[in-house]
């Protein structure tokens, strides 16, 4: 298993560093860029085509329509994942 390199720059912004994340209710592990909210899944290429929007899983993921943070934080649903391994 490689490990996720220490600085990988967003593919997508270029404005900030791809850094591992994890959902709290399960503990799934993504890739998020914080400044544009760009996600990548573990198994995909860090690449703009691959690219979701956090909003958007998130929606999914708690089955609501819309924007998922009217009555959330980050901190209720995602965490940093300093363990995360490719």
């Amino acid at each position: 298993m490689l490990v996720m390199p220490a600085q990988l720059v967003c593919p997508r912004c270029e404005q900030d560093w791809v850094r591992p994340y994890r959902f709290k209710a399960d503990g799934t592990s993504f890739l998020l860029c914080t400044e544009c909210d760009s996600l990548w899944w573990p198994d995909e290429a860090v690449a703009v085509a691959r690219a979701h929007f956090l909003d958007d899983v998130v929606a999914a993921r708690l089955g609501v329509e819309g924007n998922p943070w009217s009555d959330r934080v980050w901190a209720d649903v995602i965490e940093p994942a300093p363990d995360f391994r490719r």
